[in-house]
């Protein structure tokens, strides 16, 4: 029993230990810039759909396109760059600060599983975004995204961090998809607050949470 006792307190010490060198690579700086990738793409999306940047602010969402093939290709390419660039960006500032801080920055198994759960529900939110698409209920697409996207992060974030506070984004993420959800026609602004400007916040949290720990 006591056998049992000492290696299962191992294991804890080791994946605590891994959980706190994966906090230390991560850039907060990488977050800010994934916040100004979203509102650049909402802008865009804002502006294909509706012809103004009103819905991003407290604008009532009106759609002066149909949902046509071309209109969703333009947002889904959108949609996809901005995701890709948000996650590159993580992925290189946070790989470049473990190299500055000479931490080891590989994909072991718990990294692995982290993004195998994120991307399994990223891309089940993706798929169901269609649903909408298909009836011409773009409104209802900012809920959706909200509500997957902080359901992942509240999936990985006891994975990847031993702080709470990205399970708390990834709380206040699903809130405003709801929110949206209930509310439609000032889904843009959700979708604003929660992939842009808690992003933002997110990345000046962890900045300065950063600052203290060295």
């Amino acid at each position: 029993m006591k056998e049992q006792e000492i290696r299962e307190t191992l294991s804890d010490i080791r994946n605590m230990m891994e959980r706190s060198q994966k906090v230390m690579y991560i850039d907060g700086r990488s977050g800010i810039l994934a916040g100004i990738w979203a509102l650049l793409g909402a802008v865009a999306v804002s502006l294909i759909l509706s012809g103004s940047v009103c819905p991003l602010w407290g604008g009532s969402f009106n759609p002066v396109r149909t949902a046509d093939a071309g209109t969703f290709l333009m947002v889904a390419v959108i949609c996809a760059i901005v995701f890709a660039a948000a996650f590159l960006t993580v992925w290189i500032m946070s790989r470049r600060r473990a190299r500055r801080e000479g931490l080891d920055f590989t994909l072991d198994a718990g990294t692995r599983h982290m993004l195998g759960n994120f991307f399994t529900v990223m891309v089940t939110g993706g798929f169901l975004c269609l649903t909408p698409i298909a009836n011409g209920h773009w409104e209802l697409i900012p809920g959706y995204m909200l509500v997957f996207y902080g359901l992942a992060m509240v999936i990985v974030s006891p994975v990847l961090f031993r702080i709470s506070v990205s399970k708390y984004m990834g709380y206040a993420q699903m809130a405003m998809g709801i929110a949206a959800l209930c509310l439609p026609r000032y889904g843009m602004m959700f979708w604003t607050l929660g992939f842009c400007i808690f992003h933002l916040m997110w990345g000046i949290w962890f900045m300065i949470f950063f600052d203290r720990m060295k």
